[in-house]
């Protein structure tokens, strides 16, 4: 416990940081808190630092540790809760939404962060994660959500399904993507979900979600069929990317949509829920 022992002024910031609740701070948190200089803020950073009373997840950002994570002063290990200090603006998504949406079963080894910035990958704790640039305009349907112990910006339903399929090397796949349109269908507002993919200003995108509605099962709504059949353009498009799966296939006349994926390997995953 003597590790754990504070100056007057560490006690203080450290009480309210525990009357705030606050898990993520930064230099000017303490700088606010405190009313001190910045390098007086950095100087108490480094020292609960090394008191375990913060981690360090990048330059001026940590992890509070409160006095509840015990003697050890283990940090909270909720990838979420560390990822969301490392770009501004973000939201997760791809397969990160998915798995947290129960859309799919498989656990991403990497975490997910759509963002209007370019950044590089980045690991804390063993953990990678990796940013995924979109232009302004795709840049939308999140919204503030609590995972574990914090909350953090995440993807709509609805959104993190036409993300997978704008982006599907993020969501593990087309055959993993028609998974997780089959598991999102009847739990999402598929009014916003067409209205989210004609958004997003992809002719291919609006074929691929078209098609697999329709191949899952029941008949769409007629006023959102429409919509996105109005949505499909002119041109054919491939369901799954051609250097993977070739230009071979049956063709979708409907949703201009040429099946290059094998149906066992396709509806495969889609029946096997």
């Amino acid at each position: 416990m003597a590790l754990r022992t504070l100056s007057d002024l560490e006690s203080k910031l450290v009480m309210e940081l525990e009357w705030q609740e606050k898990r993520l701070v930064t230099l000017q948190d303490v700088m606010d808190i405190l009313d001190c200089s910045y390098g007086h803020a950095r100087k108490l950073a480094h020292q609960l630092e090394k008191k375990r009373w913060m981690d360090r997840l990048g330059p001026g950002k940590y992890q509070f540790i409160p006095a509840s994570r015990g003697s050890q002063a283990v940090p909270d290990m909720n990838p979420l809760l560390a990822g969301s200090v490392l770009i501004e603006p973000y939201y997760y998504s791809y397969a990160t939404a998915n798995h947290f949406y129960g859309f799919s079963s498989q656990t991403p080894a990497t975490v997910y962060v759509a963002t209007t910035k370019t950044k590089r990958p980045t690991e804390i704790r063993g953990v990678e994660y990796r940013f995924v640039s979109l232009r302004p305009s795709l840049f939308f349907g999140y919204q503030k959500t609590r995972v574990y112990t914090a909350e953090v910006m995440m993807t709509e339903p609805e959104k993190a399904v036409v993300d997978s399929l704008d982006k599907m090397h993020y969501a593990g796949g087309i055959a993993e993507v028609a998974r997780v349109v089959q598991a999102a269908r009847p739990r999402v507002d598929l009014t916003k979900l067409a209205d989210y993919a004609l958004r997003m200003g992809s002719y291919a995108l609006v074929q691929r979600l078209g098609y697999l509605l329709e191949t899952i099962g029941e008949a769409l709504p007629p006023k959102i069929e429409a919509g996105l059949l109005a949505g499909v353009g002119q041109a054919k498009t491939y369901l799954g990317p051609t250097n993977r799966w070739g230009t071979g296939g049956e063709y979708n006349a409907r949703w201009q949509v040429v099946v290059n994926v094998p149906e066992q390997h396709l509806l495969g995953e889609i029946r096997n829920v």
